[in-house]
């Protein structure tokens, strides 16, 4: 059973792969399972409790993220400056970003298989409170629930160790992370400096599928299949 929340983009989105160097920071066209929870997570510790953030951290972790999104996305790739303090100088230096245009919504499933009612109503509650992903200014405004027992079809493919990649087609991998299985709610606390983030066993790959792409100075331009 998953809990389907559709988002409307109202901004340009921005989240930067795993991969990338701040002054070269790539963004994904999702934001990961990770920034999902994470987002949930600390919903919960705002709105509610920071023990009610602990046990929801419990909840969800292992819990698997889907994605939806819209038929057409434009990549803006600009490039300006930034501060770079590990000099403690506070010098600019230019650095590279990307921004992504969405025309259509987006869409975020979570497996809910076997949770409680009222814990189903929580997560419902915070999703509604997210209102962005990745970059500050990613704005996202939300549109609905549903409930559903399958996924339909406009999922993204999950690359695992049987899925094998159509040489017909063509493809974009996003790389993401997730919360390692082993992770604790300590470790991914930031505020906690006696544990740190073990990133081991979180990594996860989808796939999409691209009916088009076109490219400019300055632009990329992805047509996703459905």
């Amino acid at each position: 059973m998953w809990l389907e929340v559709e988002y409307l983009p109202t901004s340009l989105f921005s989240f930067k792969d795993i991969n990338a160097t701040n002054t070269a920071a790539t963004s994904l066209l999702l934001p990961t399972p990770f920034g999902v929870k994470m987002g949930l997570i600390s919903c919960c510790i705002q709105e509610y409790s920071l023990e009610k953030g602990r046990d929801l951290f419990n909840i969800i972790k292992d819990r698997e993220v889907s994605y939806k999104l819209p038929e057409e996305a434009v990549v803006n790739k600009t490039f300006g400056r930034i501060n770079d303090l590990r000099n403690l100088t506070g010098r600019s230096k230019p650095a590279y970003r990307e921004y992504v245009f969405f025309d259509g919504e987006l869409t975020v499933a979570l497996e809910i298989e076997g949770l409680k009612a009222e814990q189903i109503e929580l997560l419902k509650a915070l999703f509604v409170r997210i209102n962005y992903f990745g970059k500050k200014g990613s704005f996202m405004q939300f549109k609905s629930f549903s409930q559903k027992e399958e996924l339909g079809d406009g999922y993204l493919d999950l690359l695992d160790g049987d899925y094998r990649l159509d040489s017909l087609s063509k493809s974009i991998i996003q790389q993401t992370e997730d919360i390692p299985p082993e992770a604790s709610f300590e470790e991914i606390n930031i505020y906690n400096k006696d544990q740190s983030l073990k990133r081991e066993d979180n990594e996860r790959i989808f796939i999409l599928d691209i009916e088009q792409a076109l490219s400019g100075e300055g632009y990329q331009y992805y047509k996703i299949a459905k």
